[in-house]
């Protein structure tokens, strides 16, 4: 797509592979941010084509890979969310360039996001949808904690 669009304005073509490099970037970037927070060691971005890598230190804690796995899909939305927000608000106002940059980064992002939340090996929806499992069991262990000491504060 980004090759057919250089043929007719470069300028568009650089705007647009720098737009996609960079929704990698913020999606790997978000991955190290929650490792970080989380305590981990974070040994290395790693930038291809098609794709990025983020390698962390192999978490303690399920949670805290679930949380990992969420980081990048959460950054490119935090992104993607305001750059549609101003391609909505100012559409005929943005200079062509700048239209391309905010569709790529705001329409674009949203889709990769999503396609990798998909619960595939090899994406991060393999890992983020751990969640559901996790909030599941936190909840009916919580439920079950309560009851029991309503019933031993009784006594």
């Amino acid at each position: 797509m980004l090759a057919l669009r250089s043929i007719g304005d470069p300028v568009h073509a650089v705007v647009a592979i720098l737009s996609y490099f960079a929704i990698i970037v913020i999606h790997e970037s978000g991955h190290a941010w929650v490792a970080r927070r989380r305590h981990y060691q974070v040994n290395c971005i790693r930038i291809a084509a098609y794709h990025g890598r983020c390698e962390v230190e192999a978490p303690d804690y399920e949670w805290d890979d679930v949380a990992i796995a969420w980081g990048g899909v959460l950054a490119q939305l935090a992104v993607a969310i305001p750059m549609i927000v101003i391609q909505l608000a100012v559409p005929r106002r943005l200079p062509e360039a700048a239209s391309v940059a905010t569709a790529m980064l705001g329409q674009l992002s949203v889709l990769i996001a999503l396609m990798n939340l998909l619960p595939v090996r090899g994406l991060d929806g393999e890992k983020a949808w751990r969640v559901i499992p996790l909030v599941r069991d936190w909840w009916q262990s919580r439920r079950t904690t309560k009851r029991l000491l309503r019933k031993w504060t009784r006594r």
